[in-house]
């Protein structure tokens, strides 16, 4: 048999045995739904930082169950404190193929929303969120005059949440019962601030 046609033979056979190789490992897939990065580790590799609306795909790693692993990561305030609530989940991906999953506003029994900011008043706008309901969470936060659809995390959805917010010199304004208002993908919703919102407290 001439030599170039046995070096072909030895390349296309490790050429099938590594696609075999490739191909009959699980991989796992996942996507990131949520309107900020999550950070995902899985298979002991180093965590892996997924941006929004991006897809990251793995493969499992052989001889047993690996943990999949994510958690939002939290924006922070001027003083370094992280805002909103932790959203994080887990998933063995197991089976043969491709196995995928999602961070995304459902967890458990919980739904979640990302209000937006817009501060069109004059003043600095402190933030809380579900205000006057069990839960309420202050972003320990202030949101600067002219600031545009400011992500202050995310935080729990019901029907009746609100987002209220005080001004230094005494105004406060809210939105309520802004459950059926969210209807975007990733929870997000857009709420925008003015000189005539802002009433005496």
């Amino acid at each position: 048999m001439r030599r170039p046609l046995v070096v072909a033979l030895i390349l296309a056979l490790a050429a099938a045995t590594a696609a075999y190789l490739l191909l009959g490992r699980s991989r796992f897939r996942f996507t990131n739904r949520l309107a900020a990065p999550v950070r995902l580790v899985f298979g002991g590799r180093p965590p892996s930082t997924i941006p929004p609306n991006e897809t990251i795909e793995l493969a499992v790693p052989s001889g047993g169950a690996s943990v999949a692993e994510w958690e939002l990561v939290r924006p922070l305030s001027a003083d370094g404190k992280p805002m909103g609530e932790e959203i994080r989940g887990a998933i063995v991906p197991r089976g043969r193929g491709t196995v995928a999953d999602s961070a995304w506003v459902r967890q458990g029994d919980a739904d979640y929303f990302a209000p937006l900011v817009t501060n069109a008043s004059g003043d600095l706008l402190r933030v809380t969120v579900n205000a006057g309901l069990e839960g309420a969470r202050d972003c320990d936060c202030a949101v600067r005059p002219g600031a545009n659809r400011v992500f202050l995390g995310y935080y729990r959805l019901y029907g009746n949440s609100t987002v209220r917010v005080r001004s230094p010199g005494g105004g406060e304004a809210t939105f309520r019962d802004l459950g059926p208002q969210v209807k975007s993908r990733d929870g997000t919703v857009g709420l925008r601030f003015e000189d005539k919102d802002l009433r005496p407290r």
